[in-house]
């Protein structure tokens, strides 16, 4: 029987290898198909960032210092061969460029010529002559406006756009703003100061510097400076400006001189953070440079060059500060320290000022703060980096009967334990400096621009210019000087802290006076009614006459069409953005990395490229009483500063302290989301990324291992009191204060938690503790604790996936902490509501309230009304998009109430987070005028529903760059990545908006904001909150009337 089967097929060889050839070929094409659609982007991509960090080759330019910042990131300097000028470019990953054009200034009086200038540098330059230009060309290049600040020893201007495209556009014409302003006296007026119609003083600058002039942290400032440098030394003023000075002495002539001696190329510095071509930046500024070759001084000498000279004797001076109450003030003390191209010292200081103030472990807090009665709420210790460094000792809550006793103790405790290098804890001193290279690295990825600028400009000012490249790479490699500190011995210490901090001193002592509130208001009332005399009615008449002509004349030439659509970004190209992916442990979901899968609650992994795992847990405190969560700034504060077991041991706050110092990078304990829905508690921990289990160890010390100690408790208790009575002084505080209460339900978080509000509980639970009634309020905490722990729980684990799970993803063990036994944990997200903490009829028939605040000469005011919108609401996008067009930089209200010198500042602002539309005035000079002037270009304005072609456009432009700004780093991007799982916004949503602000029209926006826009000026459906100084109270309510007057008393919950 034969089997039945199939005859085999032999090919010939010529058959086969036709078979291989055309096998060969279809897996040549695959491959090819691959490569371009998946790898090859990637490998463009990156051969793009390359591009980037190619070094410019220009024959006008040479390459002076390549540097990587904390192994972080590239940087090279270029000098120009024609000028002085240095281009500083560092390859900064993220959607942003940003660009700092700095100047080392020097004044010798309280003129603030510096600062007078750097506001007129943006009213226009002989090229562009037309006020604010600047801004709406930044506008126009997806940039929010420019920016600049003004120090002690240097002038900065900003550029911040989205990518490059518009930054290169911006910048030639910023450059020329700087070098080549108009500098007209109509722009002094309104720019600077000017006397109004009534005989008030007013301007932007007069109004920013307002604010200062009552401070008592100002005043000390001030005092000091005065004592330690002879006058008119370049350290010893004001660079902002006082106000008898701005009133009296500065002029127009005296700015232009300023500009004429310090603002030129052989004084300027470029530093630009980003991604962007160097070859293209440098073509880029050639043409500008080349026009201002002629205007470099042929003996212009670096500044703070001179020899400063040491004190000769110590000298304690008390100085008088307005105040509504007398409880506490302030002390500082400050010598001179080394000479600041000493960096290896200088560094040493840092680390000694962090030794001795860091924790509540250090000697000075041990000393001052963490006492049963102690001397201060809070003490700080800087190294303020000057030609001759300043070492600062800054005590703040210091109680009034203890003021004159800070600078004894100082010598005859701390100082004298510090004698004996034995008393220098080397184990802690050496987990100081390791956490300290942490955190460098960790502020590199929050805000790398706060790092580079300050590093590139404090070397611009200070740096060996002959011995550029060795110099700088000193100061940049940071690490590696910590590095060698730590090798230093407890007698390298004991003899730093000796030989500057025994050496002459200055002590000014801020004491606050109830009669100086009296003292001010009746000076300035006298001093405004004499001017008034002085000038008489004609005299106020051609005051207002002039202020207006000088209006019309900043405002009388406009930019062409031409030159705004030549600048104006067209494209909304795809930027560099941080990317995040996410993942979730719970729902449908099979391949979960072991990263969050060992977790037992609701988690979420958010892989980016860091060096740290930042691990947050966030807990539901809806369902908790409100008499418990008033105890909750108690708990907040004690966490990080109290005994806990520790491996099963009791272990002092000292050792908790110290312990954590080795092994945490950083911590932190608040209500909210980025100061959004605050009935989340939100526990933040930071670690390096090998090590997982140090995030789970110390979240789980710090939330079931902390224990509530009587003595710590009172401690941390008239800290909270002191904290709260500082900050009674500042007028903006104090406003959003009483605005907080005025518009949130009495029981939720956000009315709670504010030291303000809490003051008088936290007083009487002090008594309480001091009579022998303790129990209570420590059970009380306890029982706070308890229910947050079992609440509802997620945790939110940032890390880079691949580098973790090939160290160590942890085990399930180790996480079993976060749950509470017999307690139901639901895998899902916490469900909160914008807008939830509203106490809606308030704004039902409106609600105003003022409050006098004697330590302020400014004003402030803040105005609300209900926005039913989320981030997904139909109508969101037009309305945030009519508030940034109304209140952007050179806009309509800027123009009309900044630019008028009405106010320093004035913003709308649509938060679908909080379903609130609002107004804010911040820094009045004339808060009536200010206000009925927004109300009526606001009115008028959707009353004619047209806008500006450019400006319309310039909006969208910058309100988009405001969202893109919100993810600028990795710190910032992660934020933005956890508010997205609870406003249900998904990881790319800002990318999402951006595309359709793009889209939208005059029209959308109008039709559909200008309804809810109206609404801010109806008083039935408004509140107002408004702070003031004691004599503007009257004048205040008789504009606005049925304005409640309220006290800080009325603020504070028993």
């Amino acid at each position: 029987m034969s089997s039945r089967g199939t005859k085999s097929l032999v090919l010939p060889y010529w058959a086969k290898a036709i078979l291989i050839i055309i096998a060969f070929l279809i897996v040549a094409a695959l491959c090819a198909i691959v490569f371009f659609l998946f790898i090859g982007p990637r490998i463009n991509k990156g051969h793009e960032l390359d591009n980037y960090r190619k070094m410019a080759d220009r024959p006008n330019w040479e390459a002076v210092a390549n540097l990587n910042v904390a192994d972080e990131f590239p940087a090279t300097v270029y000098q120009s061969k024609r000028s002085k000028l240095r281009v500083v470019v560092a390859d900064v990953p993220g959607p942003m460029v940003k660009g700092a054009m700095s100047f080392v200034t020097e004044t010798h009086s309280d003129d603030g010529l510096p600062h007078t200038l750097e506001h007129l540098v943006f009213m226009g330059s002989k090229k562009y002559p037309y006020k604010g230009v600047l801004d709406v060309l930044a506008n126009l290049c997806l940039a929010s406006g420019t920016n600049a600040w003004t120090a002690q020893d240097h002038t900065a201007y900003t550029l911040f756009t989205v990518g490059a495209k518009g930054f290169l556009k911006v910048l030639p014409v910023y450059i020329d703003h700087v070098l080549d302003p108009t500098l007209t006296e109509a722009q002094y007026m309104t720019e600077v100061h000017h006397i109004n119609g009534k005989g008030e003083d007013a301007g932007v600058v007069y109004s920013e510097m307002q604010n200062y002039e009552s401070d008592m942290s100002a005043l000390v400032r001030w005092a000091r400076m005065k004592a330690m440098y002879p006058e008119g030394n370049g350290y010893s003023v004001e660079t902002g400006g006082r106000l008898s000075n701005l009133r009296n002495s500065t002029n127009n002539e005296k700015v232009r001189e300023f500009h004429k001696e310090f603002y030129h190329l052989d004084n300027m510095m470029i530093t630009i953070l980003g991604m962007v071509d160097h070859d293209e930046l440098l073509s880029v500024i050639e043409p500008t440079e080349t026009g201002f070759l002629e205007g470099i001084l042929s003996n212009f000498s670096q500044p703070f060059s001179t020899e400063y000279p040491f004190l000769n004797e110590s000298e304690t001076i008390k100085i008088k500060a307005p105040s509504d109450d007398v409880v506490t003030g302030m002390v500082e003390i400050a010598w001179f320290g080394p000479d600041v191209r000493e960096q290896y010292k200088s560094t040493a200081l840092d680390v000694l000022f962090d030794y001795l103030s860091d924790t509540a472990s250090s000697p000075l807090e041990k000393d001052f703060v963490q006492l049963e009665d102690p001397y201060a709420a809070s003490v700080s210790a800087n190294n303020v980096e000057q030609a001759r460094c300043q070492l600062v000792l800054s005590f703040t809550g210091v109680p009034t009967e203890k003021l004159d006793l800070i600078v004894d103790r100082l010598y005859n405790k701390t100082l004298t334990d510090h004698e004996d290098e034995s008393k220098f804890d080397m184990d802690r001193m050496g987990s100081l400096i390791d956490q300290t290279i942490q955190k460098i690295l960790e502020n590199l990825e929050a805000e790398p621009k706060d790092v580079l600028f300050s590093l590139f400009i404090t070397h611009q000012v200070y740096g060996d210019r002959e011995n550029f490249d060795e110099s700088l790479n000193q100061r940049v490699n940071i690490v590696e000087t910590l590095t060698k500190l730590k090798a230093e011995t407890a007698e390298f210490w004991r003899d730093l802290l000796q030989t500057y901090l025994t050496q002459p001193y200055i002590c000014i002592i801020g004491v606050p006076s109830e009669q100086m509130v009296k003292v001010v208001e009746e000076k300035e009332l006298n001093r405004v009614q004499e001017q008034k005399e002085r000038l008489g009615e004609e005299g106020l008449k051609e005051c207002g006459e002039k202020i207006e002509e000088a209006n019309n004349e900043n405002n009388a030439n406009k930019p062409g069409d031409n030159l705004l659509e030549q600048i104006m970004v067209k494209d909304l190209e795809d930027f560099n953005d941080i990317r995040i992916e996410q993942e979730m442990n719970f729902g449908n979901r099979e391949l979960v990395s072991p990263i969050i899968g060992n977790i037992p609650v609701p988690a979420y992994l958010h892989d980016v490229k860091t060096k740290f795992i930042e691990v947050h847990a966030l807990f539901d405190t809806q369902d908790i009483p409100a008499h418990l969560r008033k105890y909750t700034t108690i708990w907040y504060k004690s966490v990080f500063e109290s005994s806990a077991m520790v491996d099963g041991n009791l272990t002092s706050y000292e050792n908790v302290s110290l312990l954590a110092t080795k092994e945490v990078v950083s911590q932190s304990l608040d209500p909210g989301l980025s100061y959004n829905y605050e009935r989340i508690m939100h526990f933040a921990l930071k670690v390096d990324a090998s090590h997982i289990n140090r995030a789970a160890k110390w979240l789980d010390i710090y939330l079931n291992g902390v224990v509530f100690e009587e003595d710590r408790l009172m401690m941390q208790l008239s800290q909270l009191i002191s904290y709260a009575d500082d900050l009674k002084r500042d007028g903006n505080v104090m406003m959003l204060t009483m605005y907080g209460q005025m518009i949130n339900k009495n029981d939720a978080n956000a009315f709670i938690h504010n030291l303000i509000t809490l003051q008088k509980f936290h007083q009487n639970v002090l008594e309480d503790f001091q009579n022998g009634s303790a129990e209570v309020h420590i059970e009380n905490i306890n029982k706070l604790r308890s229910l947050v722990l079992a609440s509802k729980v997620n945790v939110h684990v940032a890390c880079d996936r691949e580098l973790v799970e090939q160290i160590d993803v942890g085990d399930k063990e180790m996480w079993q902490f976060l749950v509470q036994e017999g307690v139901h944990y639901p895998k899902e997200v916490i469900e909160v509501t914008p807008g939830e903490d509203l106490q809606l009829d308030r704004f039902e028939g409106g609600l105003q309230a003022i409050m006098p605040i004697g330590a302020t000469e400014s004003a402030f005011l803040k105005q609300s009304v209900f926005f039913n919108q989320t981030w997904l609401g139909e109508n969101v996008l037009e309305t945030m998009l009519m508030a940034q067009y109304l209140s952007q930089l050179e806009g309509p209200l800027y123009r009309g109430v900044r630019g008028r010198g009405l106010a320093y500042s004035i913003f709308l602002d649509a938060d679908p987070d909080r379903k609130l539309l609002s107004l804010t005035l911040y820094r009045c000079s004339q808060t009536v005028q200010a206000y009925e002037e927004t109300k009526k270009i606001v009115t008028s304005i959707i009353a004619n529903q047209t806008a500006p072609h450019f400006e319309f456009e310039g909006a969208k432009r910058s309100l988009i760059s405001d969202l893109y700004t919100k993810r600028d780093s990795i710190q910032n991007a992660l934020k933005e990545s956890i508010l997205s799982i609870y406003r249900g916004t998904g990881p790319n949503f800002m990318e999402q908006l951006s595309r359709k602000i793009w889209e939208l029209t005059p029209e959308d926006v109008f039709v559909q904001a200008g309804p809810y826009m109206e609404t801010l000026f109806d008083d039935s459906k408004a509140i107002k909150a408004v702070i003031v100084p004691p004599s503007k109270v009257n004048d205040i309510q008789a504009h606005f009337g049925n304005m409640k007057v309220v006290e800080v008393a009325n603020l504070q919950l028993e």
